[in-house]
């Protein structure tokens, strides 16, 4: 049986094709996974020359029985180049919206100047610093002339109108 399942493989297959062909019959999900990371870094590093194969030693070579282990390739080289350099581009991947939102500020405090209601009965008041907002959910929120309030960035570009004396806020954007 060994014989016959010699001579189905072409006497000059590739190593590289040799070793994804044991990883496969590997019935361990782990064990695979591993394999196949081995061959990964054997591939990546720098190979020696290789002696010349030779039908011979090719058999005898499959005829060695590996027991579930992966194939033996030459180990990894040790000059690789560090992760932690790859290009800028890279490093910022995913993060951009995060670097912008640091240098935002999250939360102003302001003094209601003017309250006035939409013919929706929506809130609509303007602060000290001569910006307006206007409300955007339902709701009812005590707000008095006079009073310290503050605007906090919510997700997906939402503003909140609260204030630090009870726990009432409302959802608002700005009209000017």
């Amino acid at each position: 049986m060994a014989v016959s399942s010699l001579l189905s493989l072409p006497a000059n297959a590739d190593p590289l094709t040799e070793a994804l062909n044991e990883c496969r019959q590997q019935q361990n999900a782990l064990k695979r996974l591993v394999c196949y990371d081995e061959i990964n870094l054997a591939t990546t590093s720098v190979k020696p020359a290789a002696p010349a194969r030779t039908p011979a030693n090719e058999a005898s070579a499959k005829a060695t029985p590996t027991h579930g282990k992966p194939p033996a390739l030459p180990a990894p080289a040790v000059n690789r180049a560090p992760l932690s350099k790859a290009p800028p581009a890279a490093e910022d991947f995913g993060l951009e919206h995060k670097k912008t939102a640091d240098k935002q500020t999250d939360q102003l405090y302001l003094t209601v100047s003017s309250i006035s209601y939409s013919p929706r009965k929506e809130l609509i008041v303007e602060f000290d610093n001569g910006q307006t907002w206007r409300q955007t959910g339902s709701g009812n929120y005590p707000i008095a002339v006079g009073e310290r309030h503050f605007i906090k960035r919510g997700m997906l570009n939402s503003f909140t109108l609260g204030n630090d004396d009870n726990n009432r806020n409302i959802k608002v954007r700005r009209v000017n």
